[in-house]
């Protein structure tokens, strides 16, 4: 079964994306914040992490090393972002970000990418 986990400080929108994920055969998981992320990432091995916040990505930290060991391709990660900005979003993908969407996001296209992932690696 695959893993995935929601990260965000703002728990509607966690709940809010966890919810129209709620029915792809994988097992969801949702925290509040980067050090919550941290340390369930440690415990478990995720196949998705979508963040609803390019922030840390833009505060400098190494976020996608953090969760994906150089060499590997898993974590996939998702960022869903007000940023809009072509620097913005290029620097992001430079950092390794697998998909990058705007808010306000559609969330039957971002369960459409994620269920297509999960296919991809069944």
């Amino acid at each position: 079964m695959h893993r995935i986990l929601v990260v965000s400080e703002n728990a509607f929108l966690r709940h809010l994306v966890t919810l129209s994920l709620a029915d792809l055969d994988a097992e969801l998981r949702a925290v509040g914040g980067m050090d919550d992320m941290e340390g369930v990432c440690r415990a478990v091995g995720f196949d998705l992490v979508i963040l609803l916040t390019a922030t840390p990505f833009l505060c400098g930290r190494d976020v996608v090393h953090t969760l994906r060991p150089p060499g590997l391709r898993r974590p996939l990660v998702y960022v869903v972002s007000w940023q809009q900005s072509e620097q913005v979003v290029l620097g992001l993908l430079e950092c390794g970000v697998d998909q990058y969407m705007t808010f306000p996001v559609s969330l039957a296209r971002l369960r459409g990418k994620v269920a297509n992932e999960l296919m991809r690696t069944v």
